[in-house]
């Protein structure tokens, strides 16, 4: 992996999880009618990805991102998707079939993005530099 790729990892990370957020956030009614989902549910998860990703677009911008910085953006993308796998589990009968198949592909991607980061964290430190 070449370092240039490494940061357009973060990028697609940063990014992905911002307008994730941003868009649940201004459409949360919307979605949470199309999702079949409680509003707190909704606003919880944008919340967790506007901020996530703001972190993430960070560290993609910045040139001194440590090695602690990547290796939790990597452990906090694990988290996420247990968190989502959470939510699958907690709200599989009430959520319509969109909502499970949105929060299984995000959990899919995290969890690609968390091992990603988390295999090429020194290379991802380097490449900030």
């Amino acid at each position: 992996m070449s370092a240039s790729l490494g940061k357009y990892i973060l990028h697609v990370d940063g990014i992905a999880g911002t307008s994730a957020g941003l868009l649940l956030l201004l459409f949360h009614n919307i979605a949470s009618d199309f999702y079949q989902l409680p509003q707190g549910l909704i606003l919880f998860l944008a919340g967790a990805n506007a901020c996530y990703g703001i972190y993430a677009l960070r560290l993609s911008l910045i040139r001194n991102s440590s090695l602690n910085e990547v290796a939790a953006l990597a452990i906090a993308n694990f988290l996420w998707a247990i968190t989502c796998v959470g939510v699958l589990l907690t709200y599989y009968e009430q959520a319509s079939v969109f909502a499970l198949l949105f929060i299984s592909a995000e959990c899919i991607f995290v969890a690609i993005l968390g091992l990603c980061e988390w295999r090429y964290k020194f290379l991802l430190v380097s490449s900030s530099e």
